[in-house]
């Protein structure tokens, strides 16, 4: 068991569950006492039946009396159920009122969790936080609640009849309760961790199908559709295995417990007519005390039913809790003085200072260590997988380091929350998203207020003004999910337009260029600067013609700054940066020629 699970274990469900019921605890208990009396409501027409029967069977019975009880019998069931409707009325209306609000909270709480919460679940495992594991409280509260209470106070009130009839009537009743209480006792013995086990699979089953059907027309595109359903077809065939277990465990044990809560008739029957052979109780009493008793532990087989339900329940509140525990406000150890602080410290500088970090035993970053200067033009390079991306996920809070520390001036990045490092840093990468709704309100997701001529300005910079235009409604369009009516390109450019409305003092592009080609990718760092010359900038490319006019380049390897410097200092002393443009240059200028031709065009 991991360390997160064993912690997850460790957080105590019950309370969680107590204060969430909290808010409508009033309607939940009126319901819960309706419940009793509806409970109490079984009783008497058991009573009056047995009274037809006694009446039939000796023959006293005039037609009159029979329908006289027939009446009687008739208005004790519609109490029966008028007491059930109001119940399992009041206690839906308190589970959909519950749910609502829960539901509500979870989203605000997403809203305000940290990236690198969120980084740690995918998006199956937030769904089935949000909708799967709050429906069941939905059974729990709609259902549950009052359909124990009556299973467990029907029995006791049957027990009580029996006994006022003749107490020995109540202990041959309750005779095999003991055995079918001991043996559930035993079922449920272990199967908390198996529940566990069974969330976490369900969780990652829920990403593996979200992930499969996203991806299907690109795994359809290079005819991998079989090796794409091996990791959803393995988690199939855990959830398979687990669950054949279950059954293979319980299934037996759960029979045997069914058969004993209604085996009590077996001592029931013959002792209330050997109690009758002496005299001691009358016939009607006999037949209502076998009425009554023969059922009275059935009601039972619900409340094991539960039993067995309330620890996937309990589970899901426990995921539930690391989301519930995130604040709308900044948490109180974030004390909100250092942003204050780094928002007027920014003319000075940002500083990397032996930063590294790793993807489990992968090291990604290695004592890395650079200053960006406050509006100055930065660019990373380097060959591929050499940790540009990786600095920009820790600009942009998506990881923390494992050592080292991000300085904004004096302040540590560490200590900003997470609305301050929103308003200090934008980043825009190459993998876009965008929302449904309509474009504007896409464009303005960081800046709700923007003027419609900001909006235009970065748009222009952006060169999204020109396929915006040519839309049926223009900014007023609306974008189907995640932005299909666009291509990728376009796409980019609406992202980028957006983190340019934010208007952030810093500016993380990380290949949020790539849509353009090199003579477009040049014109839009020009107008960027232009537009914002006092925003500090830092830039991932893959063309580094478009980055040469940067006033700082780091080149980085194997997880290293191994040089940095401007674009001709670096020409002629940096190996890696040599290569790294010739090869460039060389591609950009590749073509096919016809054959005998090669030697002629480079003479």
């Amino acid at each position: 068991m991991t360390d997160g699970t064993s912690a997850r274990n460790a957080i105590p469900a019950r309370p969680i569950l107590w204060r969430l019921l909290f808010p409508e605890r009033h309607r939940l208990a009126l319901a819960l006492a309706i419940t009793l009396l509806a409970a109490l409501a079984e009783l008497p027409p058991y009573a009056l039946l047995s009274q037809s029967i006694g009446l039939a069977l000796t023959g006293t019975a005039s037609g009159g009396d029979l329908l006289g009880l027939a009446g009687w019998m008739g208005a004790a069931l519609l109490i029966k159920f008028l007491l059930y409707s109001l119940a399992y009325y009041l206690s839906h209306v308190a589970a959909y009122r519950l749910l609502a609000d829960i539901r509500q909270t979870l989203v605000r709480r997403l809203a305000v969790a940290p990236l690198i919460w969120l980084q740690r679940h995918s998006s199956g495992d937030l769904k089935k936080i949000v909708l799967q594991d709050v429906e069941r409280l939905e059974q729990f509260i709609a259902h549950h609640t009052v359909e124990c209470l009556a299973a467990l106070a029907s029995p006791v009130f049957v027990a009580l009849v029996l006994a006022w009839i003749d107490w020995r009537l109540a202990a041959a009743a309750l005779l095999t309760l003991p055995l079918a209480a001991t043996l559930q006792a035993l079922l449920m013995r272990g199967l908390g961790p198996r529940i566990e086990d069974y969330g976490r699979t369900i969780g990652a089953l829920n990403g593996a199908t979200v992930e499969y059907i996203r991806n299907a027309p690109v795994m359809k595109a290079f005819c991998q559709n079989a090796r794409s359903f091996e990791h959803m077809r393995d988690l199939l065939a855990r959830y398979h295995a687990m669950i054949t277990a279950m059954t293979r465990k319980t299934v037996p044990g759960w029979s045997a417990f069914m058969v004993l809560l209604g085996a009590n008739i077996v001592f029931l029957l013959p002792f209330g007519l050997w109690l009758h052979r002496q005299h001691a109780l009358e016939l009607t009493e006999v037949i209502l005390a076998v009425m009554l008793g023969s059922g009275m532990l059935k009601p039972l087989f619900k409340v094991a039913h539960f039993s067995s339900e309330i620890g996937e329940i309990l589970a899901g509140v426990r995921r539930l809790a690391p989301l519930l525990a995130f604040q709308p406000t900044a948490p109180a150890a974030v004390a909100p003085a250092p942003a204050a602080a780094a928002d007027s410290a920014f003319a000075d500088a940002i500083t990397f200072d032996r930063v590294s970090f790793s993807y489990g035993a992968r090291t990604i970053l290695q004592d890395v260590s650079f200053t960006l200067k406050a509006g100055g033009f930065t660019a990373l390079v380097g060959p591929s997988g050499a940790g540009k991306s990786t600095i920009a996920h820790l600009m942009g809070g998506l990881v923390l380091a494992d050592r080292g520390d991000i300085r904004v001036g004096a302040v540590s990045l560490s200590s900003l929350s997470e609305a301050g490092r929103a308003g200090l840093i934008g980043v825009a990468s190459q993998d876009s998203f965008l929302f449904a709704g309509t474009l504007m309100d896409n464009l303005r997701l960081g800046r709700p207020e923007a003027g419609a001529d900001m909006v235009r300005h970065a748009a222009r910079i952006a060169q999204a003004e020109d396929f915006i235009a040519a839309l049926p409604e223009g900014y007023a369009t609306t974008l189907g999910e995640r932005g299909t009516r666009l291509s990728g390109g376009e796409r980019q450019r609406i992202a980028l337009a957006r983190a340019l409305i934010s208007q952030t003092p810093v500016l993380v592009l990380d290949e949020a260029t790539a849509f353009a080609d090199g003579r477009t990718e040049r014109r839009f760092y020009q107008a960027l600067r232009a537009a914002y010359p006092d925003q500090t900038l830092l830039v991932i490319a893959h063309r580094l013609t478009a980055i040469a006019q940067a006033d700082q380049i780091l080149v980085l390897e194997d997880g290293r700054v191994i040089d940095g410097g401007r674009h001709a200092d670096l020409l002629e002393r940096c190996p890696l940066y040599q290569t790294l443009w010739r090869r460039q240059f060389d591609s950009e200028t590749w073509s096919i020629r016809p054959k005998g031709t090669a030697d002629a065009a480079h003479s």
